[in-house]
């Protein structure tokens, strides 16, 4: 038997048991190893050198700002402002959800996290406004796969390191038009929906002090963004710094401006960062391990090769990456998508002359679908959790968001302007 057939055939059989997926990568990363090496004195060096990279220093104080200002009170002041200005309409919250999710995704970097903390803060609100809690869970999973793309993005962080040459900081300041144009597409989906099921009587009428009482408790928390990809892109501060500026940020309006974080909360802040730092870190390790072996038996990466050389244009590279990656979102999750496929990915990228910012945009989306696609679709467990709904009940509202983010996957594809206009202007 082929030692790559062996090797996916592991990590099917590892995956088809419900074990986690670092766990899954690793273990037969190490079993084939050992057969192809005759020892397993690879696995510390790899383990090790995968985690000394600079760049991933970021991802701590990402996570740890993303948790502080998902506590500090910014949330809320940002749903009041966004209601404010569209809740006259009927199926306003829906609108609501879907501007929130692009805002808060600016926040965090993360996925479930930002999932959490949309499902938490709008749950309640869309349910005593007539939504039902399967539609609610299918609307914020679907919008919470922005934050791969929205900056500061942890994917982002992964892309850089898996592509080398790669600037983190054009990657980040690149995902805005793209996350923007999503949160739109979602909108108007989730409109259509709420108004053809008759979700949510028509809001209050429009108010102009309301709306500027808003904005006002709310400036704190739409700075935190602009601070964030601003300092990047004028070239203040790196990826790096921004993700300890953001920290900083995050404490001082939590502490002082807002008041809704006290120095005891602290240790629990730091405790759950600590928690999804390691997950992190672990799926980071494991992932590196599995491209390891990989790249020393070769015969993946031959074949890759040997089918870059048979595409002879910009969208068959294109089509072969969104089918691989979208069926890799089912049964894998992100991090380990970006450090084991999206490098095998990259030769017949760089064949065809195809912008890597470009091209990390395009993944970042199809790789941000699979957070909401079914059977792994992270982001419908966290939401499915928080609103306490059944799985298999949002799985059956989600259909709509996966179809209109693919087509949002094909209009980053026929217009890459979109995705490069913003960091050719940094250049």
């Amino acid at each position: 038997m082929s030692m790559t057939v062996l090797l996916l055939l592991l990590l099917g059989v590892f995956i088809a048991l419900n074990v986690p997926i670092a766990i899954a990568l690793g273990a037969s990363a190490v079993i084939v190893g050992y057969l192809i090496q005759g020892n397993v004195n690879f696995v510390g060096s790899v383990l090790f050198s995968s985690l000394q990279k600079i760049e991933l220093l970021a991802i701590p104080f990402f996570i740890l700002a993303g948790h502080v200002l998902d506590r500090c009170g910014i949330m809320g002041r940002l749903f009041e402002l966004v209601d404010s200005l569209v809740g006259r309409v009927r199926g306003s919250t829906s609108i609501v959800a879907s501007a929130m999710s692009v805002l808060v995704s600016g926040l965090s970097g993360s996925g479930p996290a930002d999932t959490a903390a949309l499902g938490s803060t709008m749950g309640g609100a869309m349910e005593q406004r007539g939504y039902s809690k399967p539609f609610t869970a299918a609307l914020i999973s679907s919008g919470a796969g922005l934050a791969i793309v929205v900056p500061p993005s942890i994917a982002f962080i992964l892309y850089g390191v898996a592509v080398p040459g790669v600037s983190i900081g054009e990657m980040f300041v690149a995902g805005i038009l793209p996350g923007i144009l999503m949160g739109i597409l979602i909108g108007v989906v989730a409109y259509w929906i709420s108004v053809r099921r008759k979700y949510d009587a028509a809001g209050t009428t429009f108010s102009k002090k309301r709306a500027l009482r808003a904005l006002k408790n709310s400036v704190w928390g739409l700075l935190a963004p602009a601070v964030i990809v601003g300092g990047i892109y004028f070239g203040v501060f790196t990826p790096t710094e921004a993700a300890g500026v953001a920290v900083i940020y995050g404490l001082f309006v939590g502490l002082f401006v807002y008041r809704e974080l006290d120095f005891k909360s602290l240790a629990m802040l730091a405790r759950a960062t600590a928690i999804d730092t390691s997950v992190v870190m672990l799926i980071i390790a494991c992932s590196s391990l599995f491209a390891w072996v990989v790249s020393v038996d070769g015969a993946i990466v031959a074949w890759v090769r040997e089918l870059a050389e048979t595409m002879n244009s910009q969208w068959q590279v294109f089509l072969f990456a969104a089918v691989v990656l979208l069926i890799a979102g089912l049964f894998i999750d992100g991090a380990s998508i970006y450090l084991v496929i999206v490098p095998l990915l990259m030769p017949a990228v760089l064949s065809q002359g195809i912008d890597t910012v470009w091209f990390g945009i395009f993944a970042a989306i199809a790789i941000g679908i699979g957070q909401f696609t079914p059977p792994v679709g992270v982001n419908i467990f966290v939401a499915a959790r928080v609103l306490g709904v059944r799985f298999d009940e949002v799985i059956r509202e989600i259909l709509p968001f996966l179809l209109i983010s693919v087509l949002g996957l094909l209009l980053i594809y026929l217009f890459p302007a979109v995705s490069t206009w913003l960091p050719s202007t940094m250049r």
